[in-house]
């Protein structure tokens, strides 16, 4: 399948720099608070979360990703969206920084507890649709893994347990929400996230991410032009 329209979401302006670089993307729109950046014919529109004016950073977590989402698909119409960024990884599974996963069949939520009856609690964890991703994976030699949403940094037992009973490859803060918006608007999706520290082994999580950041986004960036020159092309015989 050819998709004529790529949105890309992104939270971190950083993240992204290297991605507007290469495509020499323009700023071509504002919502606030989300910032749009696109080429020529907008076959590529990278839709970043914005910044917060009270504490002038990134807007970052499931709250801004689905708003990003919500304005995007209501001004341009995508019809894939790709959430790149950053994230955790286990370091249990043979997963080394800088290495890019592209979510598998599913997203989930490891941080909404809701402890009712009648489906509360599987509505919590979510369980969002993506593309097939086993040919492209292999063809584009990423990881493949079940990405998790979490608006906590750090991370609990209870988020944890989630996460290993799902069998879940990579934790960050805003693919599901995203994901949730596509499924309403039956828009196609999926998620690329380079590791910047691990989650399973005693570390301070914000010192290991700002000191992988820069090297993890160059990573994204490569796998993601990757990503978007074989989503843009007919692929109909792709097997």
């Amino acid at each position: 399948m050819q998709y004529k329209r790529i949105a890309i979401l992104m939270a971190m302006e950083q993240e992204a720099l290297p991605i507007i670089e290469y495509y020499k993307l323009k700023k071509t729109a504002f919502f606030n608070p989300v910032v749009i950046y696109s080429n020529k014919d907008e076959s590529i529109v990278l839709s970043l979360n914005g910044k917060s004016t009270e504490f002038g950073i990134d807007n970052i977590g499931s709250q801004a990703g689905t708003l990003n989402a919500y304005i995007t698909i209501q001004n341009y119409s995508p019809d894939i969206i790709v959430n790149c960024g950053t994230a955790g990884g286990f370091s249990n599974k043979d997963t080394e920084i800088g290495d890019v996963f592209i979510s598998n069949s599913r997203i989930i939520y490891h941080d909404r507890r809701i402890s009712l009856p009648g489906g509360y609690t599987e509505y919590g964890i979510g369980f969002y649709k993506t593309i097939n991703s086993d040919f492209i994976a292999k063809k584009l030699q990423l990881k493949q893994g079940l990405i998790s949403t979490g608006d906590a940094f750090d991370l609990n037992e209870y988020d944890l347990k989630v996460m290993q009973e799902n069998n879940v490859d990579v934790k960050e803060m805003e693919a599901a929400g995203i994901a949730w918006v596509c499924q309403l608007y039956n828009i196609d999706f999926t998620a690329l996230k380079a590791i910047t520290d691990f989650v399973d082994k005693p570390h301070k999580t914000g010192e290991d991410f700002l000191k992988n950041l820069n090297y993890a986004s160059k990573r994204l960036k490569n796998k993601a032009v990757e990503l978007i020159d074989y989503l843009s092309t007919d692929n109909s015989s792709a097997a």
